[in-house]
C-alpha cells in the first residue's frame, strides 16, 4: 500500500511538468527504499544530503532507517530480520541529459546495522559494504526534483544487497 501511494505521488509530480534546473550546490532529500538482501525484503526510509562540486561531480551522504522487520521461518521456528540503520558516503558523477533531467552514478562506502530474533533469542550484526549504483533525477518545479535510483551493496564476505529508491530532492 505504501509503495503504491508513493509511486502514484511521484507519477503525479512527473506529469505535472517541470521548471528549469537550478544552479544550486546543496541538496537534501528523503524517500522510500526497497532493500533486498539475500531474499530478505525490507522497507526502508532514506535521507540523503549532498554538495555538487561542479555540474559533473559531487559528494553525497545517506542515512537509511528500517520501517519494520521481515517475518520468516527457520526450520519451522519463527524469526524476524530487520535493518536498524545504515550510513553511507559517496562520490557522485552526474551528467545533464536535458535542462530538467540528469543521470548519475554513485561509488562509495556503507555501514549497516541489522537485528534478528529467532524464537526468544535476539542478535545484532553490522556489516561494511562497497556500494555503487546510479539513477535519474528529474527537476519538477524550481528547486524541487524527483529521484529514482539503484544501489548495490557488496558486504565483506556477508553477501550482497540491492536497493531501489524513489525520493524527493530539494536544492538550495
Amino acid at each position: 500500500m505504501q509503495k503504491t501511494i508513493l509511486l502514484s505521488t511521484a507519477a503525479a509530480l512527473l506529469i505535472a511538468g517541470g521548471a528549469s534546473a537550478q544552479e544550486s550546490k546543496w541538496n537534501i532529500g528523503a524517500g522510500y527504499t526497497y532493500f533486498d538482501a539475500s531474499d530478505i525484503e525490507l522497507d526502508v526510509i532514506n535521507v540523503r544530503g549532498g554538495y555538487d562540486i561542479n555540474q559533473y561531480f559531487g559528494v553525497e551522504g545517506e542515512l537509511l532507517v528500517g520501517l519494520e522487520d521481515e517475518d520468516l521461518s527457520i526450520g519451522g521456528v519463527p524469526a524476524e530480520v530487520g535493518l536498524d540503520y545504515g550510513l553511507g558516503i559517496y562520490a557522485k558523477a552526474q551528467y545533464p541529459l536535458a535542462e530538467q533531467v540528469s543521470v548519475y552514478g554513485r561509488l562509495g562506502y556503507a555501514y549497516h546495522e541489522f537485528d534478528a530474533s529467532v524464537a526468544s533469542a535476539s542478535f545484532d550484526d553490522s556489516s561494511d559494504a562497497f556500494a555503487f549504483g546510479g539513477g535519474l533525477e528529474w527537476t519538477i518545479a524550481g528547486p524541487n526534483a524527483v529521484r529514482f535510483d539503484y544501489t548495490r551493496y557488496e558486504y565483506d564476505g556477508d553477501g550482497d544487497a540491492d536497493a531501489y529508491s524513489i525520493g524527493y530532492v530539494r536544492r538550495f
